[in-house]
Formats: structure tokens, sequence, C-alpha cells
């Protein structure tokens, strides 16, 4: 293959220049081939260099006849230049040459001249004016940091802008150095627009420190809609200007509409703007005086104006898109300015678009990219694109504390979202990672570990728990919380044994810990089916076994004061039946009691759980009125472990309680006029405050759960009702699991309209159908439910049926004889259409007031005549369960056939 090398004229006009290679456009290299079998050297006949050009030498690419790549240790003033490796020297027709090496590694690097002391002298001079320093500037060949001080006392900048200008300049000379007269004239006007744009920015830092940035823009909001329709008029106006006077007044344009009517600046730059006469710089610097005049409004707390981040974004993205490569180097801060209001979607191109531009970007700036892309599962494989470009960098170090957290970030993935690609799986990433020297730690491991987890493989995650321990790695709680959870959710009674033995060796039990125990308590107590009779409760309920596990690793006070009986007489006294003996429950009897020195104090998700469990076990509604009275007594006294329930979890103890509540018909009036006594002292409290911390207003799973327990008790009125007084009231939209309850709630009553009309809102709301929507749908009976497909493809196919009408979503469920469906066959006669219109409450206190007063003494009769029932049944022979041993609050769990859990 032949091989190019330079010329003898070529590379004596290369050491010539000796700063920077020569523009092939005005100056092109004579190059000819020579076979690759010919030796790979030239004689090239020695340059003559001046003082200056003999000092300046790129390191990787001009080597000394001595080959150390220094200059002899005599300052380099009398060493000849010879490219790449030099091999020999000899003497020819030209005197003394030097033979070469040609081949080329396929490298280029920055050139970096080298400072000569004529050089530094010159920088010691201090420059008192423009012409001093456009003097300084033009002899000093490039080296251009060198006056990073003179720019900051003449025009006012900071070192970062002065730093930057300095990048300005070296663009803005490159190539112009032999010809004195253009590269004067470039300098003359860049010093100009810089004198002129220092002073534009010291009045925008004046005027933000003395009245904030709402000077112009209060006044121009209602031009800026007439601004937006002049491009093409003001297009057509400006390229009637020959291009001298375009060049001159561009800046000034820009300048003064970027100070002073800054919403007008997009159309100008749309109009005018064109990168082939238009100096980079200016549109740099206009960038940057946007960013600091918002970053100014940020500083003085005015959060609210977005108008100004809008006005960078579009400038930028206008710009970016039609200059060519290489023509930009906008600061770091501005580009990460730009970033920030963008979506993943939307930053993707935006970086694509920076490649393609070959904008030079920090490390820090590719590293806040790696983040954002690191977080989504479909955009990972751009954070190992960014990953590839840093470690190629030199001294960057990818165990940084910032460099690890992207990688952890990148190991991580989302429960509820879509598992990446193959490419993208967590396994090929870690080894990517790897080999680009990650060194694994306790954080991206144990992401690892939780990936696998999520995708199912819990094998492979106990792998990683070897491996983190070959390495020397300690496990914390988050492992073996990760482990224990990956258990759970996968069922695997033996994963979850060897991870319960671990910690329970290590003595390794942490408030984490024993919270994933009670929650996997919780679930696997209350989920077992049991063979009873219709009203006969579960005896298998997990407020026992969570209850004695809680006392063998709390202290019991702070769960004391939320109930109504001595905790320490049920925990010695009670012992779980073996037929409901469970993996877990064995577990929890075989972990030996703390000693009371060792006895962890619970958090408010430990309370949460266990007064969560307490509450579903209550037989009575008598008690459960007491419950919600006593805990929101605490709450009036400022009790602060019940004020940190309620700050640290929002509706969540209100939620628990209503739900109780709603299990008894007796207690939903009491019910729901607490919900309206819930919504007033959440205003009143936001009001005051300005912020609800302690009374927070019905979330929709609070709305739900009213719902759903209407749903139990079959009155479909008062379902209708809440689900209009959720949005109207609570101003809350229904979520997949309000419209499964309210498609229960038809299809229990037999109701095919209300039920299909349900299911074509869900829909229309923009929700999938799951499993939970089958099965309450397919509570019709078989006859009613063929009626119900047929009408609910009638409505598929004709959607306009619906959408003509006005009503909502909602409104077509509430009031189910809004739209008109011809139908040919015949319909049940629980249809709503057929019947007179119930009447639908719309407001809590109606809804409250069909309910009727809560009656205490009706309930206590009734809970009197419940005891003697249990105790005559206890005392014949024939009992179907022996009641010995209980005490006061010992109540069991009312079963109501509903999915939704609010623990």
């Amino acid at each position: 293959m032949p091989t190019p090398f330079i010329c003898r004229k070529c590379t004596a006009r290369l050491a010539k220049s000796a700063f920077r290679s020569l523009r092939p456009n005005k100056s092109p290299l004579h190059t000819r081939i020579i076979p690759a079998e010919r030796p790979s050297h030239v004689v090239v006949p020695p340059a003559q260099h001046g003082p200056k050009s003999s000092q300046s030498r790129h390191p990787s690419v001009i080597l000394t006849e001595n080959g150390d790549g220094g200059d002899g240790g005599d300052g380099g003033d009398n060493g000849s230049t010879t490219p790449l490796h030099t091999t020999t020297s000899s003497q020819g027709q030209y005197g003394e040459v030097g033979e070469i090496a040609t081949r080329w590694k396929g490298e280029i690097r920055k050139f970096i001249p080298k400072r000569t002391a004529a050089t530094k002298q010159l920088a010691s001079l201090p420059a008192n004016n423009a012409r001093e320093l456009k003097a300084k500037i033009l002899g000093a060949w490039g080296d251009y940091i060198l006056f990073h001080g003179d720019l900051v006392s003449l025009y006012g900048l900071s070192h970062q802008e002065a730093r930057h200008a300095g990048g300005q300049l070296e663009r803005l000379l490159r190539g112009h150095l032999e010809t004195k007269e253009v590269a004067a004239r470039r300098l003359d006007q860049y010093l100009a627009w810089k004198k002129d744009f220092s002073a534009a920015l010291r009045n925008v830092v004046a005027a933000s420190s003395v009245q904030g940035d709402n000077s112009s823009t209060s006044d121009s909001k209602s031009e800026k809609a007439s601004h937006e329709s002049e491009p093409a008029s003001m297009r057509t106006a400006w390229q009637r200007l020959d291009r001298e006077r375009r060049e001159r007044l561009w800046p000034q344009m820009v300048l003064s509409a970027a100070v002073s009517e800054p919403h007008t600046l997009p159309t100008l730059i749309q109009s005018t703007f064109d990168p082939s006469w238009c100096p980079s710089y200016v549109a740099e610097d206009m960038l940057y005086l946007l960013f600091r005049r918002r970053q100014l409004v940020l500083q003085k707390g005015d959060q609210g104006n977005c108008g100004q981040v809008q006005e960078i974004e579009a400038i930028a993205t206008f710009i970016l898109d039609r200059c060519p490569p290489r023509y930009l180097d906008l600061e770091q801060t501005v580009l990460h300015s730009t970033f920030s209001p963008l979506s993943t979607s939307e930053l993707v191109r935006r970086y694509e678009l920076l490649k393609t531009l070959e904008h030079p970007l920090h490390a820090n700036t590719l590293l806040h990219l790696a983040s954002r892309f690191a977080k989504g599962s479909d955009t990972k494989l751009y954070a190992v694109d960014i990953f590839r470009i840093l470690t190629s960098m030199r001294g960057f170090n990818l165990n940084t504390p910032a460099a690890a957290s992207v990688c952890t970030t990148l190991l991580t993935l989302n429960e509820h979202e879509l598992l990446p690609d193959q490419k993208a799986a967590p396994d090929l990433l870690f080894e990517f990672l790897l080999k680009r020297g990650f060194r694994p730690n306790t954080l991206g491991l144990s992401a690892l570990m939780r990936n696998f987890c999520i995708r199912g493989h819990l094998d492979t995650a106990w792998k990683i728990f070897d491996l983190m321990l070959q390495y020397g790695l300690e496990p914390d709680r988050y492992v073996y919380s990760i482990l224990l959870n990956g258990s759970k959710q996968n069922l695997d009674s033996a994963s979850f044994e060897s991870i319960f033995n671990i910690i329970t060796s290590r003595n390794a039990w942490s408030p984490v810990l024993v919270n994933d125990f009670l929650s996997l308590l919780f679930r696997e107590n209350e989920s077992q089916l049991e063979r009873r009779r219709r009203q006969r409760k579960k005896v298998n309920n997990a407020w026992r076994p969570m209850l004695e596990l809680y006392a063998k690793l709390y202290d019991v006070a702070p769960l004391q004061k939320f109930t109504l009986f001595p905790l320490e007489n049920m925990v010695d006294t009670w012992s779980l039946q073996p037929k409901h003996l469970t993996p877990s429950t064995r577990l929890a009897e075989s972990l030996m009691p703390q000693p009371d020195n060792r006895l962890m104090q619970p958090d408010t998700i430990t309370l949460s759980l266990m007064i969560g469990a307490h509450m579903r076990s209550l037989l009575t509604p008598k008690y459960a009125i007491r419950y919600y009275v006593h805990f929101f007594n605490l709450v009036d006294r400022k009790d602060p472990t019940a004020l940190s329930l309620l700050a640290n979890h929002g509706t969540l103890m209100f939620d628990i309680f209503l739900r109780t509540l709603m299990q008894f018909r007796e207690t939903t009036g009491f019910a729901i006029k607490e919900v309206l006594k819930r919504i007033n002292a959440a205003k009143r409290e936001k009001a005051q405050y300005g912020h609800n911390r302690h009374h927070h207003p019905p979330s929709v799973h609070t709305w739900t759960i009213v719902l759903n327990g209407f749903k139990n008790h079959n009155d479909v009125r008062g379902v209708i009702g809440i689900l209009d007084m959720m949005t109207n009231i609570g101003g809350v939209q229904p979520t997949l699991p309000t419209w499964n309850a309210l498609i229960q709630a038809f299809a229990r009553t037999r109701n095919v309209s209300g039920a299909v009309k349900a299911v074509w809102s869900l829909e229309k709301a923009g929700l999938q159908p799951d499993n939970r929507t089958i099965e309450a749908f397919n509570m019709l009976p078989r006859n009613l439910k063929e009626q119900a497909i047929a009408q609910l493809e009638e409505v598929r196919k004709a959607p306009e049926i619906f959408s003509n009408t006005k009503a909502s979503p909602q409104d077509s469920v509430t009031n189910p004889g809004v739209p008109k469906i011809n139908r040919t066959h015949h319909l049940s006669s629980n249809d709503p259409i057929q019947r007179p219109k119930p009447v639908i409450p719309k407001t809590l206190k109606a809804l409250a007031r069909q309910r009727g007063k809560l009656d205490i003494q009706t309930i206590e009769s009734r809970s009197k005549r419940r005891q003697v029932l249990r105790r005559s049944r206890a005392s014949t022979p024939n009992s179907v369960g022996t009641l010995t041993g209980r005490r006061h609050g010992e109540r069991y769990f009312k079963d109501i056939e509903s999915p939704y859990i609010c623990t």
C-alpha cells in the first residue's frame, strides 16, 4: 500500500510557522506517493528558525536529534527539529540533515505552545488600555492564557469568564497570526465587543441588585405576541442590507435586545443569524448574558419566572441547529442550563447534536448527562457511550464518589419500569464498567443484586453476594434487605431462611430488616385461605405473630400508647396453632428475644405496620370507634409520636382507621363525617402555615377506601356519589383500583349498564384493564356477562355515542341515562335505564345524612349479644373452636372481600 509523506518545501514551511498547521485552502501541502516497500524515511534539509519558532514544539510530534524530546538542556535555541523517531543523522548536499521516520500512528493532539523568556516578559508588563492589550496578544503567538489577569482588570470579567475569553481568542486568531492585518482587524472587533459586553453584564448585575429582573419583561409582555409574528418581515428587511453593514450592526443589535428587550431576542436571532459571517463569540456571550440574568433572578428567590429559561433554550436550539461543526464553545454552565428543561428524549437528541457539532464537553457535563441517561431503562446505552468517552480522557477516575454514584445508577433498575433490552442488561453493564477500571463497591453490587431480584433471578443475586464477600466487602443492612425482599417477592422460602440465618448469626437486625420481616408476616398470614362458615372470622390474622416478633426486638412502650390493653399479657400467653404455622412464623418463633438493653426503638414505619395489622383484627365497630378517637386524642394533645406518624406518612394513618370504620355498616356515616372533618382541618392548616404537615387532604387512596367500603355494603348510590365527589370535592382523578371497585360494585348488584360504562370510562381515562378488572367483570352471571360483553363491543365500535356528549367519564357512570345505546337484546331488570333514577348524594353531608346518626347504645348492645353468643358456643361440647385465654382487646379480623390493603 502506498505511503504518503510531506515534501521538502512543505516541511520547511511547517517548521517556519511552528505554531500550528497551515490552512489547506491558502497553503496546500505538496505530497507524493512512494511504494510501501521503499524505506519509510526521507532526507530533509534543516529548517532555519528564529528564536521564536524554535522554542515552540509539540512534545508528542517533534523530537530533537538526541531523541529526548527536549532542547538539549540549553533552551533549544540551537536545536533543529525533526519529525517522529529520529534514527540517524548524516551530511548531504544540503548540509546538516536528519533522517526521519514518516510513520504516523493516527493521533492528532492539540498544539501547546512553549513559553519563551520573551513571551513571559511580555506577559509581565501591565496593560493599561485596549491598545496595549492588543499589542501583547499579537506578540504572544497563541499563548493567550497569560493575559488572564489583563482581561479581568480591563473588562471586569470574572476568572471563569476570562478563561473562556482566552479560548475565544485562540479560535478567533487561529491561522491568522502570519497575516498581521487580518489578525489586527479581528482583534479590534473582538476587544470592542468585549468592552460593550462587560458594560452590559455590569448593568444586568446592578439592575438585579436594585429592582430584580422585572424591569422590562412586565412592560413588554403585551408586545411579545406581535414580535413573534414578525420573523419573515424582519428577515426580508435584514437581507436588503449589504454584508459589511450586517457584520457591523449585528453585534450591537443583539446586545441591545438582550439587555433591554430579551423577549424579542429569539425573533431577532431567527431572522438575522448566519454562521457564515456571524462571530461565534457574540453568540456565546449573548447566551451567557441571558444565563447570568436568570441566575441572578434565582438567587433572589424568584422560582416562578420561566420565561428566561424558554428564551435561552429557544436561542440555543436555533443556533445549534444551524451552526457548523466546531463553531461554538459554550460555557459549561450555560450548556447545563439548557439541559435542565429538556425531557429525556429531547436530551438524547441534544446530546447527539453536540457530538455531531464536535462541541467540547467538560467531564462534569458528561457525567451529568450520564446521570440523566442512566436513570431510564431505554437510555442506559447512551450513558455507556458517555462512559467510553470519559474513561478515554486523561486523568478521569471512574471510582470517584460522583462517578461511582452514576455507575450505581446505571446498574439500578426501577421496579415500575420496563426491563431494558439485552444490550443494557445489568450483568453486561457491570462487565463493561469492570473493563473500564471500575472497582466494585457495596453500592454497585447491591444495585446489581436488586436488579436480578426484580427480574426473578434470585440465584444470580446470591452469586453476587458471594462475589461481594470475595472482594472483602462487608454486607450492610441494605444488602440483607434486598435479599430478604427478593425472597419475599419470589416466594422462595429456602432463600428467605438462608438470609434469615445470616442476619441472625451476625446479629445484624435493624429497623429496616425487621420492617421487611413484619410486612412479610402481614402479607403471608392475611393471604391464607381458610375454610369457615360465612360469618366466621380468621383465626390466623397477622396481628398476633407480628406482635410476637415486635416484642422480641423492639421496645413495647411506643406501641403501647396506641392500644387499649396491656401488650405484655398477650405476648406472654399467646401461641399460634400448629395448623396455622407458616415458614415465616416458624422463623419468627425461633428468634430469641433480645435483652432489654439491646431492644431497638421502632420508627414510624414499624408503628404504622403494627397499628394497621391490629386494626384489621378488630371484631366490632365499638372498638373501631374507640381506637380512632384514642389516636386523634393523642394528636390533639400534641403527642410527638402521633404527630410524627401524621407528618411522615400523610394520610396513611387516617386511611387505616377509615378502612376499619368502613367495614361496619353502623359506622359508615361516622366515617363520612370524619372525612369531611379531615378536609376542613387540612384547609385550616394550609391557610395558617402555608402547607400541610399534620392534616392532609384526602388522597386518591382515601377516596378509594370509602368507595370500596360502600361497594362491600352493596350501596351503589354511595359508590356513585363518592366517585363524583372525589373529583368535584377532592380534586383527584380515579386510578385503576378505583375503577375496579366501581366495576365490582355494579357487577355485584347485576347492573350491566353501569359495569359497561365503568369499563368504557376506565379505557377513556387512558388506563388499561388488569386482572382485577377482569375478576370484577366476571362477577356478573353468565347470561348478563354475555350481554355486557356485547354492549362493551358496541360502545368500542361507536365511541362517538359517549364522546359526543358533554359529560365527563365520571358523569357517564354516575348518570347512566346520558348516553343512549340502541340495543336489540334484552337488558337486565337491574338496568338503571329501565327503573327510576336513584337519588345520588352530591356532598359528604348529604351522604352522611343518608347513613343516619351513630347510635352507640345499639352498637354496645349488639356487642354484648355477640359476646354472650360466643360464650355459649364455647361452653358447648361440640363448639367450633375454643375461645379460652382471650383477653381484653383480642379481636378477630372481619372478612371483607376486598383486594385493597391500605397498609
